[in-house]
């Protein structure tokens, strides 16, 4: 735990390269590519991966891909837990990179992007890559069955897509969340989350 206490410093950088999103046809494909991803890590390039999950249905399923053997440091954390007091003894000059896995969108944008004044806060560079499915709980939100077929038919289960379009939709649907959601419950999953701040939502 040392090491990763030591990893972040509260050094402004500017140096934050945020991918767009990874969307998979099904839950098992999006974890299978997520450690595809982490297994391209190399020392070389990548100073240490978090696998950052924001609730603990999630998190239990990174910490099994974080516990296999990677050629880069990894530690599976909850969203909550990535602060910048996290950090001390490691020193990463500016041209180090830190890369952050994201396995899913929570239901309020203001807490995705509170990784990204996480990541613009440490004194190295930094990657944001997220892996979401069309069967997370937010993308079903909106995701129809017309388009869940359209997806289907221009996607085979091993690959997947980076869409504006879907993006869009996401953040359009956390918004709208939002805007109904007054005082949030925590939740086991997306998918409870959902139910008990929300249960009026409904997909487009």
């Amino acid at each position: 735990m040392g090491f990763f206490q030591s990893l972040f410093g509260a050094k402004k950088s500017p140096r934050v390269n945020i991918t767009p999103d990874n969307v998979w046809l099904t839950t098992d494909s999006k974890f299978s590519g997520l450690s595809k991803e982490l297994r391209s890590r190399s020392p070389e390039d990548t100073i240490a991966v978090l696998l950052v999950a924001h609730f603990p249905d999630v998190l239990t399923r990174l910490k099994k891909i974080a516990a296999e053997n990677h050629l880069v440091p990894t530690l599976a954390i909850p969203a909550s837990q990535i602060k910048p007091d996290i950090a001390a003894a490691l020193h990463l000059d500016e041209n180090a990179t830190v890369d952050i896995i994201v396995a899913e969108r929570h239901p309020l944008r203001e807490i995705d992007e509170r990784l990204k004044q996480f990541a613009a806060e440490l004194p190295c560079r930094c990657r944001i890559t997220h892996h979401l499915s069309m069967e997370d709980p937010l993308l079903r939100l909106f995701v129809n069955d017309r388009t869940r077929k359209l997806m289907q038919q221009i996607m085979s289960a091993g690959e997947s897509i980076q869409s504006n379009m879907v993006s869009q939709r996401i953040k359009s649907a956390q918004d709208r969340i939002e805007a109904s959601c007054r005082s949030p419950r925590d939740a086991d999953s997306a998918e409870n989350w959902i139910e008990q701040n929300c249960p009026d939502a409904k997909s487009d």
